[in-house]
C-alpha cells in the first residue's frame, strides 16, 4: 500500500518536471483578447447655401442649361419648364446642399412649394481644401463648384472624399426665391449658408 503511493507521488513529480508550464498555465487565469479600438467615423452633416446665377446658355434641342454663378460654372442636363422658363440672361437662384451621410436618400427634405425648375442629386468628389477661409473645391458631372463649408464639417474631409450634391434651381421670381433676397443681401460673401450637423456618421 505504501509502495503504490510512493509510486503515484513519484509519477506525479514526473509529469510536473516534463512539462511543468502545462500544469502551470491550468492554475493562471486566461487574459481575455481586448477588442481593437473602432475608429470615430466622420460626422454626418448638410450644408445649405443659395447661389446666384445668370443663365448663360440654354440649348433646347440637347436639354443643356447653362448657369454661371461666383461659386463656378454648372451645366446641367434638364427638360421640360426649365427649358421654357428661363432665356440666356435670366437671373436665376441656384439652392445647394452638400451632403456627407451614410444614406443621403434617407435625408429628409422639407416641402418645396412651387417646386424648383431643376432638382438633381449628383455624386461630387473633393477636389480641394481650403480650410484657413473655409473653402471646399467640389468635381461633379455639372462641373466644379467651390462651396464654403463650416469649420465643424471641413474638419473631417479630406481630399478626394466621395460627397453628395443636392441642387435645385429657381428663376428669380420665384416666390420662395424673393423670400430670401434679403437674407442674402445681409451676407457678404457669395452665399447664405444653413449648416446642420447630424453626429457621427453610422
Amino acid at each position: 500500500m505504501v509502495t503504490t503511493r510512493v509510486a503515484w507521488g513519484t509519477l506525479a513529480v514526473l509529469l510536473m518536471l516534463v512539462d511543468p508550464g502545462r500544469t502551470l498555465a491550468g492554475d493562471r487565469p486566461q487574459a481575455r483578447p481586448t477588442a481593437p479600438r473602432r475608429q470615430a467615423a466622420a460626422p454626418s452633416f448638410i450644408v445649405h447655401q443659395r447661389l446666384e446665377a445668370e443663365v448663360r446658355e440654354v440649348d433646347a434641342a440637347e436639354g443643356v442649361l447653362v448657369l454661371k454663378t461666383k461659386a463656378g460654372r454648372l451645366r446641367l442636363h434638364a427638360a421640360g419648364p426649365a427649358m421654357t422658363s428661363l432665356r440666356k440672361g435670366d437671373s436665376a437662384v441656384v439652392d445647394v446642399a452638400l451632403i456627407q451621410h451614410p444614406d443621403p436618400a434617407g435625408v429628409p427634405r422639407g416641402p418645396e412649394e412651387p417646386p424648383p425648375l431643376i432638382a438633381q442629386r449628383l455624386p461630387a468628389s473633393i477636389r480641394s481644401i481650403q480650410r484657413a477661409v473655409e473653402v471646399v473645391t467640389l468635381n461633379t458631372s455639372a462641373g466644379g463648384i467651390e462651396l464654403a463649408v463650416p469649420s465643424a464639417a471641413i474638419v473631417g474631409l479630406h481630399t478626394g472624399d466621395s460627397l453628395w450634391l443636392e441642387l435645385a434651381v429657381r428663376s428669380e421670381g420665384d416666390p420662395s426665391a424673393l423670400a430670401s433676397a434679403e437674407h442674402r443681401r445681409r451676407n457678404s460673401g457669395f452665399t447664405g449658408l444653413l449648416f446642420m450637423l447630424f453626429g457621427s456618421g453610422k
